[in-house]
Parts: structure tokens; sequence; C-alpha cells
């Protein structure tokens, strides 16, 4: 999915995987590789996170039940953990600097939504660029 502060007009993810069960939250990037820029994990619901076993560091940002940011922690290393954030519901765990990056500050609203599985394009019938059926159909020449 895609999160977007709405406040800034900036991205904190393009790829953001959200983690709803018990397991999944409690796994969350325990014995995985460091996230990329644009990766995260929405963890859902939550109001307080670990760093045990990791071996890396998170931007972490705690959202109320309508996305508002209610706390940030920047680069939060291995082995640390958060206290609880009352009133969080949603905890996003993104690389370090993101938060930087988009200029997100306590009470900054953030948005949202999953992306499609396909996307759709319309070519005009004059389009020059590839696609499927003109790939399949196109002829050798010379």
């Amino acid at each position: 999915m895609r999160i977007t502060n709405r406040t800034r007009n900036t991205f904190l993810g393009t790829r953001v995987k959200a983690a709803t069960t018990f397991w999944s939250r409690l796994r969350g990037y325990i014995g995985r590789a460091r996230p990329k820029q644009g990766e995260g994990i929405l963890l859902v619901p939550c109001d307080a996170i670990h760093t045990w076993w990791m071996c890396f560091e998170l931007d972490v940002l705690f959202l109320d039940d309508r996305g508002r940011v209610l706390e940030l922690v920047q680069s939060l290393r291995p082995w640390k953990r958060t206290r609880k954030v009352p009133g969080a519901r949603y905890v996003l765990e993104v690389p370090p600097g993101t938060i930087d990056a988009s200029g997100t500050r306590v009470g900054d609203e953030l948005s949202w939504q999953s992306q499609a599985p396909y996307s759709l394009s319309v070519l005009s019938p004059d389009s020059r660029e590839d696609t499927p059926s003109s790939i399949t159909h196109r002829r050798r020449t010379g």
C-alpha cells in the first residue's frame, strides 16, 4: 500500500505491507532484510513496539485511529523498545531518514490506500509503444 502525508503532500512509503495478525505484528522486521526506501510495515492495531533480534534502525510513527501522527521516533536502534503511546491505533515502521525526508511532524495527517494488483493504460490508435499485442504481432523486416 501507499502511505501519504496529506498535511505536507509527501510520501512515507509506496510499498508498505500491513501486519494485522498477532504473529505478523510480533515478527515485523525480525529475520528480514533492512527495508529499502519506500518500503515499510503498518502494524494494526499497535501502540508500542520493540526492535529485539533486529540488526538495523527504523523510523517509527505512532498514529491514532484517524491517521494523525501522535509521536515520532527517529532511528530507533536494535534491542530497544518504545513506550506505550496513549491513543495509538497504528504504528508505521519505515527506513531511517524517512521522517526527515517527508517532513513529517506530530499532528500531521497520514492516509493510505491499497494499490491495485494490476494497472490499466489506454493508448491511442497511433501509439507506437510496445504493448503485449503489438509485441506478439510485430513482424521482423530486413
